[in-house]
């Protein structure tokens, strides 16, 4: 549990300082550190780092005379300040401060001489030297205060299970405002799942963001042999899960170009399992109904008008006018015509970070499935296109075409409208539906959040649009894109 004061005596006092809060950076985020002349703030900060990167101690060195320096581990990237020979604002934006600020973790000394432009959500912590200890004041601020009282409750809750837990180490998150944890034990780890940021009321693209439904479709899915992480607790009041540990062998880590056939035939299997069961409307396994809202006309255009409400405004610097919006919505709506009524269990993000490969199971279950709360009745086609055209991880046109025909060979045509002939306007309409609101919410996250993590992917979904639009079954689509967005979809 983090407090606001610290005593440290020697090194391992610190290290387990740095342990604790270290967790709170994962995700971006600044720290600030004060304290006079020879308090110990480098050595704090090389910690840190070193705790959050790996990076060797001996190769993290003193910003002091460079002013800064940056290091990288994967997608995290961390900047170390040190403002003690700064005497300007106008020094601050030589250094890239603000770029950093938005883009990467901070780690800041002598943060105090620039006090009035640092960002209100950060952690400041202020250490006090005496001849046989130091002192650490720890002070979070704006939206740490929520992030430090969220921790509190997952230590009380944990520490009133049968559990010998030895370490909370924090997991790259999502697109969600769910935090995730591996909770490290000397018997079994296991995964913690924290949506007590999250809002509990529908949207009206029909998603939730309650565990409630979590568990309700994990439970559905266990039933049905789709391998997914078993419950082990759940806290109700403060929405807090434990489930199992399925490792971390993610299909965005683990893909490359000679291993996707091993880990894409258990998901393709996946999926046409899920289509060979005749799903009932309610589908929980328990006394409490869950009905899955069905993938309808409202559904695709609301997420569609995404990409026009956000997108449009993040390339033009405007919103979109009534003209141009309608236009886009009543093409939209032709485009959803021509999709059949199929409906099956769709999960929606079936996709490279919601997939785990367990070299343990076998058939099908050697692909594991992590994240399926918004899980609801649509076309059996909208997984596939989830998977072929995955915004994390490039799927090369080969690898795409391999994965159609694998899934093609398997399906069960007869249960459904759609044939042979008609698979690729259905795969089509959409993964261009799909892909535009990716887009749209990628953009979003960069407009109303600053956070621009995702706008790397970008590049990676246009491609995927493009190579629809190319194929020529999206016409009045294509045209308008075309029109309104040349640059980037011209084909």
């Amino acid at each position: 549990m983090i407090h606001s004061k610290y005593i440290s005596q020697n090194l391992s006092d610190l290290e387990k300082l740095v342990k604790e809060l270290a967790p709170l950076l994962n995700e971006g985020g600044v720290m600030t550190l004060n304290g006079q002349i020879g308090a110990g703030k480098t050595t704090f900060a090389k910690l840190i780092i070193q705790e959050l990167t790996q990076i060797p101690l001996e190769d993290i060195v003193s910003p002091t005379f460079n002013l800064y320096h940056t290091y990288n581990k994967d997608t995290l990237e961390i900047a170390h300040y040190d403002f003690y020979r700064i005497e300007s604002e106008m020094e601050l934006l030589e250094i890239d401060l603000n770029e950093s600020i938005t883009n990467k973790i901070c780690i800041i000394e002598w943060a105090d001489k620039f006090r009035d432009l640092l960002p209100k959500d950060r952690i400041e912590i202020f250490i006090k030297y005496t001849k046989n200890e130091r002192v650490y004041r720890i002070n979070p601020l704006g939206k740490f205060r929520e992030v430090v009282s969220n921790l509190a409750k997952i230590e009380n809750f944990l520490g009133g299970l049968d559990i010998n837990f030895t370490e909370l180490q924090r997991l790259p998150g999502d697109a969600s405002n769910r935090h995730y944890y591996r909770v490290m034990s000397s018997d079994n780890n296991m995964i913690l799942m924290d949506a007590t940021q999250e809002s509990v009321i529908k949207s009206k693209t029909g998603q939730t963001n309650g565990i409630d439904d979590f568990i309700k479709i994990q439970e559905y899915l266990d039933s049905i042999d789709v391998r997914v992480p078993k419950l082990i607790v759940r806290n109700k009041i403060d929405d807090i899960i434990l489930e199992e540990d399925l490792g971390e062998y993610s299909y965005t880590d683990m893909l490359t170009k000679e291993n996707y056939q091993k880990l894409y035939n258990p998901a393709i299997k996946t999926l046409i399992h899920i289509s060979n069961i005749n799903h009932p409307k309610n589908i929980s396994t328990n006394s409490n109904p869950h009905y899955l809202k069905e993938f309808d006309l409202d559904i695709y255009l609301n997420e569609a008008e995404i990409f026009i409400d956000y997108y449009w405004p993040f390339i033009h610097g405007k919103q979109c006018n009534a003209d141009n919006k309608k236009e886009f919505t009543h093409i939209m709506g032709e485009v959803y015509s021509n999709l059949t009524n199929d409906k099956t269990l769709m999960l929606r993000d079936f996709h490279s970070p919601n997939l785990l490969f367990l070299e343990n199971e076998n058939g099908f279950r050697k692909c594991a499935v992590i994240d399926f709360q918004d899980a609801l009745f649509g076309h059996p086609l909208y997984d596939l296109v989830s998977l072929t055209n995955d915004a994390r991880i490039t799927i090369d046109e080969y690898q795409e075409k391999y994965l159609i025909g694998l899934y093609k060979k398997n399906f069960p045509f007869n249960n459904f409208q759609f044939d042979s002939s008609s698979f690729m306007q259905q795969y089509h309409i959409l993964g261009v539906q799909r892909s535009i609101k990716i887009l749209g919410i990628f953009a979003r996250l960069a407009i109303l959040e600053t956070n621009q993590n995702y706008l790397v992917h970008m590049p990676r979904v246009i491609c995927y649009i493009k190579r629809i639009m190319r194929s020529g079954s999206i016409q009045a689509l294509a045209c308008w894109l075309n029109k309104n967005f040349k640059e980037t979809f011209n084909v």
